[in-house]
């Protein structure tokens, strides 16, 4: 069988989710295949313009690829027809923030933070509207600090009097003096409306509970035995395994997988008592 061979077979199975035929280029320590190993990212035929396998580790709590999205209220956080600077000028940028603020009453927005304190945030949600145009152009809404794209988020008509458009924003994260940019190619207001954001998942501390006991009489001078705790319950798992005795002269010879088996030394009755302790992740 040949190392194509080899691969169909091997897929077919589905017995892995990494099929790689015998003799082939192998992962290399970042997950990677190495593109200057011999037949490395080459299809069967040979040719490397055909094929290049690249295969990347998960970014598991990256600042930029690991994010869950979480929704607020819609809330207002620019508003240019409510500030001093006014309209943004023709062929012109401003720059605002988006979270973190105790208030957007200085962007024209809402007199509340917009329940956006004390995030960490790598992007955000927000529907951007412009109101009153000079003439027709386009926004384009951007991170701050980086170099403007060839892009447009909202594109507008100089007959239009309001017109949006919903946008995901990279912002800076760790933050900055400033989320988000706004180019103007034409003189215009802008309205902002956060409707969420995009952050690094929050470490959740698991909901754990015990088990009822199981209660065990052994008997004395030499007595054992095997006291299992009760199982947990539907989408909890074991943690751990709690074990007692009644006497210093009872000791424990086992405990593991929610088993406790102890020897009586004791002259009288002793009791083993077992449980578990069992946790789940919360909302699951």
């Amino acid at each position: 069988m040949n190392k194509f061979s080899s691969l169909v077979a091997c897929l077919a199975a589905a017995t892995s989710v990494l099929c790689i035929p015998a003799g082939a280029a192998q992962l290399g320590p970042d997950g990677r295949i190495p593109t200057d190993a011999a037949g490395a990212g080459k299809a069967p035929s040979g040719n490397p313009s055909d094929i290049v396998v690249d295969i990347a580790p998960a970014k598991f709590g990256d600042l930029n690829q690991d994010l869950v999205y979480t929704a607020v209220q819609p809330c207002r956080i620019v508003d240019t027809r409510s500030t001093a600077a006014g309209a943004i000028a023709t062929n012109s940028s401003r720059s605002f923030v988006a979270i973190n603020a105790s208030n957007f009453a200085s962007q024209g927005g809402s007199a509340t933070n917009c329940g956006t304190l004390g995030l960490s945030a790598t992007a955000v949600a927000v529907n951007f509207t412009i109101v009153s145009p000079l003439n027709g152009g386009y926004l384009t809404v951007y991170p701050f600090g980086t170099t403007k794209p060839l892009a447009a988020t909202v594109n507008y008509l100089a007959t239009d009097v309001v017109r949006g458009n919903f946008a995901i924003v990279q912002i800076p994260n760790p933050l900055s003096s400033f989320d988000f940019t706004i180019y103007a190619a034409t003189q215009t207001h802008v309205v902002a409306d956060i409707v969420g954001y995009f952050a690094p998942p929050l470490a959740t501390a698991l909901q754990c509970v015990e088990t009822a006991n199981t209660d065990l009489v052994i008997g004395p001078n030499g007595g054992t035995g095997n006291a299992v705790a009760p199982a947990c319950a539907v989408g909890y798992t074991q943690t751990a395994t709690n074990c007692e005795t009644t006497s210093w002269l009872m000791p424990l010879v086992y405990f593991q997988s929610g088993t406790c088996s102890a020897r009586n030394g004791d002259s009288t009755n002793q009791t083993l008592r077992a449980s578990r302790t069992c946790c789940r992740v919360p909302g699951r």
